[in-house]
């Protein structure tokens, strides 16, 4: 996972070895707005980046925090037993 805080632009940008690392079909985001009201959503997410949109009708500027998570592509799934 990744994680931090969005203030000064809509794209979080992944780290270079997401490239190899994650499955791009796995990846999810949660967003978590500071300090006032905002309708948050992806708008494009892939292995390299997560464009964020915000459709708040009276201020578009975005402050959120993030968490993006990712299934691993290099190693197999977890296997969970069941009882």
């Amino acid at each position: 996972y990744v994680r931090g805080r969005l203030t000064s632009n809509n794209t979080i940008e992944l780290p270079e070895y997401w490239t190899k690392l994650v499955d791009p079909e796995s990846i999810t985001v949660n967003l978590t707005p500071i300090g006032r009201h905002q309708n948050l959503y992806v708008v494009e997410a892939d292995n390299t980046k997560i464009v964020v949109g915000n459709s708040n009708l009276i201020s578009k500027g975005i402050d959120c925090y993030y968490t993006v998570y990712g299934e691993r592509c290099d190693v197999d799934k977890l296997g969970v037993e069941i009882d």
